[in-house]
This record gives C-alpha cells, sequence and structure tokens, in this order.
C-alpha cells in the first residue's frame, strides 16, 4: 500500500485516478496531489492514513518556516 503514497514538501500524492463515481482506484498510474487538509476529507476513498496526513503537515510547517 505505501508504495500508492508519496509525501513531498508538504503535499501527498497517491497513486491513482478518480472514478465516474468518486471513488478513487489505486496502483492505475495516474497521479492524484493533496495537501494535508483535503487529504482528511478524502481519507476514505484515497485510503490515506492519519501518518501520511501528520507527515505532510510537519514538511509543510518546516518549509514555510524557511
Amino acid at each position: 500500500m505505501s508504495e500508492n503514497f508519496r509525501i513531498e514538501r508538504g503535499w501527498i500524492y497517491v497513486d491513482g485516478t478518480r472514478q465516474d463515481d468518486g471513488s478513487i482506484k489505486l496502483g492505475t498510474g495516474g497521479e492524484m496531489r493533496f495537501s494535508p487538509f483535503e487529504a482528511i476529507s478524502e481519507r476514505g476513498a484515497a485510503q490515506i492514513t492519519w501518518g501520511h496526513i501528520l507527515k505532510a503537515s510537519v514538511q509543510r510547517l518546516a518549509f514555510w518556516r524557511r
């Protein structure tokens, strides 16, 4: 599951695409980008964990602090 997620500079990148019904299909080769705030509402559909959200939030704080 972790190969479908990447966190860079406070963004959560998900390897997947949105289907017609609004759900997210993982592992399709498409790339979706979520801020930590968007990821909270998409947790169920994209299978984003609180750990991903926390890590991206901390990276954003560190990046903005520079």
